[in-house]
C-alpha cells in the first residue's frame, strides 16, 4: 500500500496565528533548534488553516516554536510539512492555548492573553469558554484577572522573575502603584504573604470612588481612622473594608447604566475578573467595516458600551463597541475583500490595452468601488418577537382574504400533521366575530355542536377559512416563513411607521433606521443632530413628523422576511364530479385512508 504524502508548505507561506504567547524561552528554543539540525528535518506537522484575508498565505494554529526554529535552522524556502484545518476564529485560539500548554507551559499572563481573546468570539461566556480550555471558571476568572496588571507586572511574570500571587496581589492596585511595589519586591524580593499583609487586603483608595464619599468619614474601616491611633498603617484615604467599597461603586454604576440603556443594547459593567478589551466598531480605519455596514451595526442586538468597574478607571464609558467579535471579525474580511477587488478592477482598467503598441485603453466609464458584502446582523429580542407577531397577523389576513388558499393550506396542515398549531382560543374568538351566536362559549362537544349547528350556513365557509388563519399563530418559524412566501405577502401594506414599532427600538437602532429609511437626509442633518441630541421621545416624535416624508412604504428591513422561490408544480385540474355522487364518493375517499 503506498504511503500518503505529507502537505507542505513553503516556509515564506506561512504566518503567525492569533497567538498569545510572547515570549519564548531561549534556552528551550535552542535545544529545539539544535534537534532540528540534527534530524535534518521537520517531523511533526504544524497545523495550519487558510489566512482569512490573504490569499495564498496560511495561518498558524498550532505549532508555532516549530514554525520558528525551522526559519532560522533552513530558511524561508524550506517545506514544512503541514496540516491543513478549516477552524473558526474561536476554535484556533483554543486550540492555541491547549496546545502551548502542553508542549512548553506558557506563563499565566500568556494564558490569561489567549483566553481573554477566546471569551470575546464566544461573546462573553465564560462557561463555554472555560470548557473549551479544560479549565473551571475560577480559574479563568483567576487568569483574566491578571490582565489587570501593569505591563511592567505582566512582563515580570512572564520572564518568571515574579510568582503568581505576586501579580495576583498588585492587580487589585491601580497600575501607577503597581509599578512602584514592583520595584520594591524585585529589590527586597519580598514573598507573597509577606506582599499580602503589606497591602492591607486589597485596600481601596477613597479618591477613586465614583460615589458619594461623605459616608465614609465616620466609617471605621476608613484608614484616616486608623493613621490617628497607629504609627504603621497603609496610608490615609483608603478604604479597608474592599466589599463594601464595592457594592457602593456597583450601584453608582447601575445608576449611570439606566439612561444608556436607552441609547444601546448592550450595556456591559465591567468587572476586574472580565479581563475586557473594548472592540470597538466604525466605518474606517484598519478594523472598519465600511460606512453602510456601520450603519447596520447600531441596530444590532450586539451593539453597545461598556462602564468600567475596574479601580483606576471607575465609571469610564466607552461607546460604539460590538459584543461579538467572531461577527466583526468577518465584517472587516469582507471589507478588506470589496477593497482589494476594487483595487484589482482600478489596475485592469488602467493596465495598456493588449496589441495596442503600449497606450492604455481608455475606460468608458470609470469603475465604481465595490461595496463591501454587508453582513447579517442579529435581531434584537424584542424588536424579532415584534415582528414574528406580525408576521402571523399578517399571513392570518391573507389567508382570510383568499379562500382558495386557505383551503390548501389547511389541507397541508392536516396532511403534514401540522393541525397541533391550531390556536383553539384564536379560533373561538373568530367565531364569536364570524356568527355571532347567542349563546357563544358552551363547554364540552354536545354543547359546542348545538352552537356550531346554529350558525347560519353562509358563514360556514368564512369560518373554515378562520382554522387555517389561526393556525399561522401556532406554525414554527420556518413554517410561518414558507406561508409568508407563499401568500406573497407585501409588507407595505399592512406596516405603517409609528411610534409603536420604534419605541421598541435603542437611540442608537433609531439613528440606523433614519439613515435606511432616508429620514435623516429628508429631515436635513442640523434638525436631525438636534432631534437626536433630545430625549428618546422627543426624536420619536420628530422622526414621524417630517413634513412631506412620504412614509408609506416605509418598511424597515427588520420587519421584511427573506424571499424564497417554492417549488410548487402546478397540478391538473380534478375531472369534474357528479354533484349527485358527492356524499356517496366522500365516504369511500375516507375508508380508503
Amino acid at each position: 500500500m503506498q504511503d500518503q504524502v505529507q502537505p507542505t508548505l513553503k516556509v515564506r507561506q506561512i504566518v503567525s496565528g492569533p497567538n498569545h504567547r510572547t515570549y519564548y524561552d531561549p534556552k528551550k528554543m535552542a535545544e529545539l533548534e539544535e534537534g532540528l539540525r540534527a534530524a535534518g528535518k521537520v517531523t511533526q506537522p504544524i497545523q495550519v488553516r487558510p489566512h482569512p484575508t490573504r490569499e495564498g498565505v496560511w495561518e498558524i494554529i498550532a505549532g508555532e516554536r516549530r514554525w520558528r526554529a525551522a526559519r532560522k535552522v533552513f530558511g524561508e524556502d524550506y517545506d514544512m510539512p503541514v496540516v491543513v484545518s478549516e477552524a473558526s476564529d474561536a476554535e484556533v485560539r483554543a486550540l492555541g492555548i491547549i496546545e502551548n500548554h502542553y508542549r512548553d507551559n506558557p506563563s499565566d499572563i500568556e494564558q490569561a492573553r489567549g483566553a481573554a481573546e477566546l471569551l470575546q468570539f464566544n461573546r462573553d461566556d465564560k462557561d463555554e469558554t472555560a470548557k473549551q480550555l479544560g479549565w473551571g471558571v475560577e480559574t479563568l476568572e483567576r487568569r483574566l484577572l491578571l490582565l489587570n496588571c501593569a505591563s511592567e507586572v505582566q512582563e515580570a511574570l512572564i520572564e518568571r522573575r515574579i510568582k503568581l500571587g505576586h501579580a495576583e496581589l498588585l492587580a487589585g492596585l491601580p497600575k501607577d502603584r503597581q509599578v512602584k511595589v514592583l520595584a520594591g519586591v524585585l529589590e527586597h524580593r519580598v514573598p507573597v504573604e509577606v506582599l499580602k499583609k503589606q497591602l492591607g487586603q486589597f485596600a481601596k483608595r477613597l479618591a477613586d470612588a465614583i460615589f458619594d464619599t461623605a459616608q465614609c468619614a465616620s466609617c471605621p474601616h476608613n484608614s484616616a481612622q486608623q493613621a490617628a491611633l497607629f504609627d504603621e498603617t497603609i496610608g490615609d484615604g483608603f478604604c479597608q473594608h474592599p466589599t463594601h467599597f464595592d457594592e457602593l461603586t456597583m450601584l453608582a454604576l447601575e445608576l449611570r447604566a439606566t439612561p444608556l440603556r436607552e441609547q444601546y443594547h448592550v450595556v456591559r459593567i465591567v468587572r476586574a475578573v472580565d479581563a475586557f478589551v473594548p472592540l470597538l466598531v466604525g466605518p474606517d480605519g484598519e478594523l472598519g467595516v465600511g460606512a453602510e455596514q456601520y450603519g447596520d451595526c447600531k441596530s444590532c442586538a450586539s451593539f453597545g458600551c461598556s462602564l468600567s468597574a475596574i479601580p483606576g478607571s471607575y465609571g469610564r464609558l466607552e461607546e460604539s463597541l460590538c459584543f461579538d467579535a467572531q461577527c466583526h471579525s468577518t465584517k472587516v474580511a469582507d471589507r478588506r475583500r470589496a477593497e482589494r477587488a476594487a483595487a484589482r478592477t482600478a489596475q485592469a482598467d488602467a493596465a495598456p490595452e493588449a496589441g495596442s503598441g503600449g497606450t492604455k485603453k481608455a475606460p468608458a466609464k470609470a469603475a465604481a468601488p465595490a461595496a463591501p458584502k454587508r453582513a447579517s446582523n442579529t435581531t434584537p429580542p424584542r424588536v424579532a418577537q415584534y415582528r414574528t407577531e406580525r408576521w402571523r397577523t399578517w399571513v392570518a389576513r391573507g389567508l382570510m382574504a383568499d379562500a382558495p388558499s386557505s383551503h390548501r393550506v389547511l389541507t397541508a396542515l392536516i396532511t403534514s400533521s401540522n393541525l397541533q398549531s391550531f390556536t383553539p382560543l384564536k379560533f373561538t374568538e373568530a367565531v364569536g366575530k364570524i356568527a355571532k351566536p347567542a349563546k357563544f362559549g358552551i363547554n364540552g362537544f354536545k354543547g359546542a355542536l348545538e352552537l356550531a349547528d346554529a350558525i347560519d350556513a353562509a358563514k360556514l365557509p368564512t369560518i373554515v377559512q378562520a382554522v387555517a388563519a389561526c393556525a399561522a399563530y401556532g406554525v414554527n418559524q420556518g413554517d410561518l416563513d414558507v406561508l409568508l412566501n407563499y401568500l406573497e405577502v407585501d409588507e407595505a401594506r399592512h406596516f405603517k411607521l409609528g411610534a409603536e414599532y420604534l419605541e421598541l427600538l435603542t437611540v442608537s437602532e433609531l439613528e440606523s433606521l433614519a439613515d435606511e429609511l432616508k429620514l435623516r437626509k429628508a429631515m436635513g442633518d442640523a434638525a436631525f443632530k438636534k432631534a437626536r441630541a433630545g430625549t428618546k421621545a422627543k426624536f420619536i416624535e420628530a422622526l414621524l413628523n417630517i413634513e412631506g416624508f412620504a412614509y408609506a412604504g416605509a418598511v424597515p428591513k427588520a420587519l421584511r422576511y427573506q424571499r424564497r422561490k417554492l417549488r410548487i408544480a402546478a397540478g391538473a385540474e380534478p375531472a369534474a364530479a357528479d354533484p349527485a355522487a358527492g356524499a356517496d364518493a366522500a365516504e369511500p375517499a375516507l375508508a380508503s385512508a
